[in-house]
């Protein structure tokens, strides 16, 4: 988990991006992953993830246990399954870029979208 921002309610998972004083640095895999989810009104996931897959799910499939509520306004479910344990994130969308920024801080921009590198997947 990279950043969560409550005024705006936007969440950000970035994987680790290998720079180049480090081992195993290579400029073909020197990249990061960022999955921005945004308008968040739920969050259910570890600090770490690895090896991650992520889905969107339907209402029906979403455990009993989370409360139905938070699903107004058109809400979409992302389940995401690491280690053999499934976590959720209820947002109003997601979007998924590829970066190789050697300014591993940046978070988000003053329009609240990161500029990515490469964009490989989004939500409506």
């Amino acid at each position: 988990m990279w950043a969560y921002i409550t005024s705006h309610s936007s969440l950000l998972l970035r994987s680790e991006m290998k720079y180049p004083d480090q081992d195993d640095y290579s400029e073909n895999t020197s990249y990061n992953i960022d999955l921005e989810f945004w308008s968040v009104s739920y969050i259910n996931t570890p600090t770490y993830l690895y090896e991650i897959t992520i889905k969107e799910i339907t209402q029906k499939e979403l455990p009993a246990d989370i409360d139905k509520e938070l699903l107004k306004y058109n809400m979409k479910i992302f389940e995401l399954e690491s280690t053999g344990r499934k976590y959720y994130i209820i947002a109003g969308g997601l979007l998924v870029g590829k970066n190789s920024w050697i300014n591993q801080d940046r978070i988000f921009d003053y329009n609240l979208n990161l500029k990515h590198d490469e964009i490989l997947a989004s939500t409506d």
